[in-house]
């Protein structure tokens, strides 16, 4: 059998990435960093020209830097008007108005597809500010065929603030990440940000709170506090902190609480990190967030405790 302990020489070579002849790499980061290689193609190319006369043969070794510097942005220049033909075979924009992907849309809307064939709606770009289903939106729609646990939805912009499926909404984009106002095909709110305090799942929610995903009977909503306000669960008798997630079933049960940052929430004199905090049954299961005396010993910060809400109980978690 042949010898399997000595690597073969392509695989010591790295990653393929990383092979590029060195020509691509000088062009790449001469269009990446334009405003560092146009002013220096443009000072050598004017010291090469109106230089001393004793530069003599260093004019011309100006002249080719300064080629060299400028050369990659014609070329770029052509991949990206190509990249544009291309793009145009993927795109259409309407004359007229017209219902597309099950959205009625305006003239001058320009419609983005999936393929060559149009067969599969990606984005649609609005030309204004425009009424589709009872809401007012702006910008670009993109559709997402399935969106985590959601089948097929849109996100976009709301034009302005207005209320939408009985929620009062935020206008412009919303939420922590890139996802902005997000619907379903009937125009359910999947996600939005509050624009006022709203009452759900018999929880009042300040304005500023988003809810990160719409629950159902199978899974429960997430909802995140904006950073300056909490809410009251009177399920526990406490507040929960500003900036953290609930996850509340869709009957008002709230099931756990997510915070990438630690707040502390106190339930029954304990202060818990709200890092690591659920719900099961009428027990709540979290950390300790400074010492406390459990089972009559101090035990640190850190340590798992159960909570039993109506007795007020305390034991460390097994």
């Amino acid at each position: 059998m042949a010898d399997q302990s000595t690597p073969r020489r392509e695989n010591r070579r790295g990653p393929r990435v990383l092979n590029l002849p060195w020509w691509f790499w000088l062009a790449f980061f001469d269009v990446q960093f334009w405003f560092v290689t146009i002013p220096a193609a443009i000072v050598l190319a004017t010291a090469g020209w109106y230089g001393a006369d004793w530069l003599a043969g260093l004019r011309w070794v100006m002249f080719g830097a300064a080629a060299l510097l400028a050369l990659p942005f014609p070329a770029a220049g052509v991949v990206i008007v190509i990249g544009q033909i291309k793009a145009a075979a993927y795109c259409r924009t309407l004359d007229h108005d017209e219902t597309v992907a099950g959205l009625p849309v305006p003239a001058g809307s320009r419609i983005c597809f999936g393929d060559e064939a149009h067969s599969r709606v990606v984005s649609i770009d609005l030309p204004h500010a425009t009424d589709i289903r009872g809401m007012r939106l702006v910008g670009k729609l993109r559709r997402y065929d399935k969106w985590r646990d959601t089948h097929l939805v849109w996100s976009g912009t709301l034009a302005e603030d207005q209320r939408v499926d009985g929620l009062p909404c935020r206008g412009g984009a919303a939420g922590p990440d890139k996802d902005h106002f997000v619907f379903d095909g009937d125009c359910g709110v999947q996600r939005c940000t509050l624009a006022a305090a709203h009452e759900l799942l018999r929880l009042k929610f300040p304005a500023g709170t988003t809810i990160l995903e719409r629950g159902n009977d199978n899974k429960p909503w997430r909802l995140m506090l904006p950073p300056d306000a909490g809410v009251d669960i009177p399920a526990l008798a406490t507040a929960a902190p500003p900036g953290v997630t609930l996850s509340v079933a869709n009957d008002g049960r709230l099931e756990g609480i997510e915070s990438g940052h630690g707040q502390t929430i106190i339930v029954r004199g304990v202060l818990l990190n709200s890092k690591n905090f659920r719900l099961q049954g009428e027990q709540v299961v979290s950390e300790l967030a400074e010492p406390f005396l459990v089972a009559g010993e101090m035990r640190p910060a850190g340590t798992g405790v159960w909570i039993d809400l109506p007795t007020g109980n305390v034991s460390v978690s097994g």
